[in-house]
């Protein structure tokens, strides 16, 4: 089963998905991808909300995603060498920091180009998105929103664009609107090349909310949530989405990649379950251990662009990620590149 079956059966009309199918459907979404990894069963519906900056970036994302597919001749790998590997950073932080909230980050090869930061009970909420040139895209989401207040105004010194309304929020199935919701953007050069687009919903719906954390912005670089600090050689960051979900590429044969994703609690099954969540396991499900905490490890076989290892485990906080590895990697490398994956929430 690929990744739009999975998605499409989990939609309204879909029988109730398991906690371990619908984890494995958000990380598919998340992914926007169609490389090979193992499908949990299907039984429980999919949540999605969406905005209108979330949906222009989505649909950036998807169409390099699609535009990036291999189309000539190639060969996936048969063997890996695993090589310490660095990833992308976020080119700016916040001085200070906003109690309480902490970024998650979207990117890809380059550069963590977006950054998400959320109130403890999701009330507040706002992203600073990284563009080398000015966005091109903001007009068709303002389309579907109801802007009521549109003015230049002044950050740093610097003039800036200030577009404030309200948009839609959308309910489990994704596609009927539930409620609308007050926003604010803020677009400015912030230095040659370096274009910002700050968007703020809650209290950081409010111009001078806004405003305030634009002004904090500083030249200090981030970390990625989610992070490998071993990959295999001739490997690269495809994208990584909101600390969730990191994808590694074959930069020789684009269809082989690795998946990280970290699941929400409701979404992880026992351990002793995790063989029977998934489809086409091969041989009997292996207790390891991984970050020095029990972890289950199978083999999964879905045809010939569908074969490796999946490995549900936990980092030392406890938090549980799972890892999608084709067949190129032994089962001794699965655990070596495990053991490197961290997590920074």
């Amino acid at each position: 089963m690929n990744d739009l079956t999975l998605l499409r059966e989990a939609g309204p009309e879909a029988p109730p998905l398991s906690p371990a199918a619908r984890s494995a459907a958000r990380a598919a979404l998340l992914a926007e991808i169609e490389g090979p990894a193992p499908r949990r069963r299907p039984r429980r519906r999919l949540v999605v909300r969406t905005g209108v900056a979330a949906v222009a970036v989505a649909a950036a994302w998807t169409a390099a995603v699609v535009i990036a597919a291999p189309e000539g001749p190639g060969t996936p790998a048969t063997s890996v060498t695993l090589v310490d590997f660095e990833m992308p950073t976020f080119p700016l932080s916040l001085a200070p920091e906003p109690v309480g909230m902490r970024p998650a980050f979207t990117g890809d090869g380059e550069s963590a180009g977006f950054a998400e930061y959320d109130s403890a009970d999701g009330a507040d909420r706002f992203t600073v998105g990284v563009h080398e040139d000015e966005p091109d895209w903001l007009e068709d989401g303002y389309a579907s929103a109801d802007v009521t207040d549109r003015r230049e105004i002044v950050v740093d010194g610097v003039a800036a664009d200030l577009v404030r309304g309200t948009r839609n929020v959308y309910c489990e199935d994704g596609l009927t609107v539930c409620a609308r919701e007050g926003f604010a953007e803020i677009l400015w050069e912030r230095r040659h090349d370096q274009w910002v687009l700050l968007s703020g919903e809650g209290r950081y719906g409010r111009p001078p909310e806004l405003v305030a954390v634009a002004e904090s912005l500083v030249d200090r670089p981030q970390r990625a949530t989610l992070a490998a600090e071993l990959a295999p050689a001739g490997w690269s960051v495809q994208f990584y989405k909101m600390g969730r979900v990191l994808t590694l590429v074959n930069d020789s044969y684009e269809q082989q990649t690795i998946t990280v994703h970290v699941p929400l609690p409701e979404d992880v099954p026992p351990l002793e379950q995790v063989r029977e969540s998934l489809m086409g396991p091969v041989g009997p499900q292996l207790d390891v251990t991984v970050q020095g905490r029990p972890a289950a490890l199978v083999r999964v076989d879905n045809g010939p662009r569908d074969r490796g290892w999946f490995l549900q485990a936990q980092f030392q906080d406890g938090t549980t990620f799972t890892l999608q590895v084709p067949d190129a990697f032994t089962q001794e490398q699965v655990l070596e590149f495990a053991e490197q994956v961290t997590y920074h929430p």
